[in-house]
């Protein structure tokens, strides 16, 4: 691994704190050689969410021109086709994954009660292109078309851009929390600078679905879509630079110094009472796609509904589950799902999704076709 060049970019001495104090970064927490105090977890959290709520819409730049003021809050599961299938009394469950909700619960992950009307929304296109672009999808039924499945896709790299466009607003914020604690600012320099690096390879992919988008380029969508026989009891949708397998093979290679990894988008939903289960991509990461997506199609079709599951919890934020599902689950059930959610980077430390699924959490669901387009 290459070294990370982020100790250049330093605060200076005399500029205000980031954290908010109105003090000099030299007084406050610049002046740290060993952990600093806490930061006020409340006035953080605050600050956090103020920046995540500023956007622009998504589309590409040949259509802003007909974009409305503002934008709205964009569902990136289908409020209607998905989160009306597993709500219970107008609610989901989802797990807070913000600073303020985990110091509350003792560093642990306790599902929410979420509307279901607001559930998996974000500020990403206006209204206008809401409705428009995504017509396709939203008015139609869903038959798997190559369109449809790519504004799925569309919608969750929009998504992506965005959370981590917010997370970006806050790389002098966590340099000042670290101080001069040697340890701390290896961690923050490793964090800031692989985000940097994400958004910006996500940007360039972006363009990239902006010209299929703009030219209905459909051929050059590829995928892999599994239908189950029910009403999966999970709902997400995420983007990744794919490393390994669902089997731990590695699929693609990269360092710092990669320029532009392939990358996927996944996608638990529902639409006509189905579920399904889809992973996307575009021609220039068929190569990687078509790998990572190869052994679903090896794995026992009892054990795929709990080899997704898995998957999804390790590597996507951005779920909601079934209330009756999951509290319905066992105590160890319900740990399960915490340990595979707090697994942090890619697998994390746990074994990859075919070694660590549990298929008894997840009976009664099966899988009724793959396709692969």
């Amino acid at each position: 691994m290459t070294s990370i060049p982020e100790f250049r970019d330093k605060i200076g001495r005399n500029v205000p704190c980031p954290c908010g104090s109105k003090k000099k970064f030299k007084d406050c927490h610049g002046h740290h050689t060993s952990p600093p105090p806490g930061p006020n977890i409340y006035k953080l959290a605050a600050t956090m969410r103020e920046g995540a709520r500023k956007s622009s819409c998504h589309v590409p730049e040949v259509m802003k021109s007909q974009c409305s003021k503002g934008t709205i809050n964009s569902h990136t599961v289908s409020r209607s086709g998905s989160l009306g299938t597993i709500q219970r009394n107008g609610h989901v469950y989802s797990y807070n994954l913000s600073m303020l909700a985990i110091q509350k619960n003792g560093g642990k992950l306790i599902p929410e009660e979420v509307g279901w009307r607001t559930a998996s929304t974000f500020p990403g296109f206006c209204a206008y292109h809401d409705k428009h672009v995504f017509e396709p999808l939203e008015d139609a039924p869903f038959t798997g078309s190559r369109e449809q499945c790519f504004l799925i896709a569309y919608r969750s790299l929009a998504k992506e851009i965005h959370a981590k466009t917010s997370a970006a607003k806050q790389v002098d914020l966590r340099r000042a929390y670290a101080g001069q604690s040697p340890d701390l600012m290896t961690g923050v320099s490793a964090y800031n600078k692989g985000l940097k690096i994400a958004l910006r390879d996500l940007k360039r992919h972006k363009n990239r679905y902006d010209k299929v988008l703009v030219g209905k380029d459909w051929q050059n969508v590829h995928g892999m879509l599994i239908e189950f026989d029910s009403i999966f009891p999970i709902q997400c949708t995420g983007g990744l630079f794919p490393i390994t397998d669902i089997n731990g093979t590695l699929v693609q290679k990269f360092d710092w110094n990669t320029p532009t990894p392939d990358t996927i988008n996944m996608s638990s939903f529902a639409a006509n009472g189905k579920s399904y289960f889809l992973i996307c991509w575009l021609q220039d990461s068929h190569r990687t796609g078509s790998r990572f997506a190869a052994p679903f199609e090896t794995v026992d079709k009892a054990d795929l509904p709990s080899v997704i599951g898995t998957l999804i919890l390790q590597i996507t934020e951005n779920c909601h589950f079934s209330p009756d599902w999951y509290d319905g689950l066992s105590d160890a059930g319900k740990e399960w799902c915490q340990k595979n959610s707090m697994s942090g980077l890619y697998w994390g430390d746990l074994p990859p999704p075919t070694s660590s699924a549990d298929r008894s959490l997840f009976s009664g669901i099966g899988v009724r076709s793959i396709t692969t387009f």
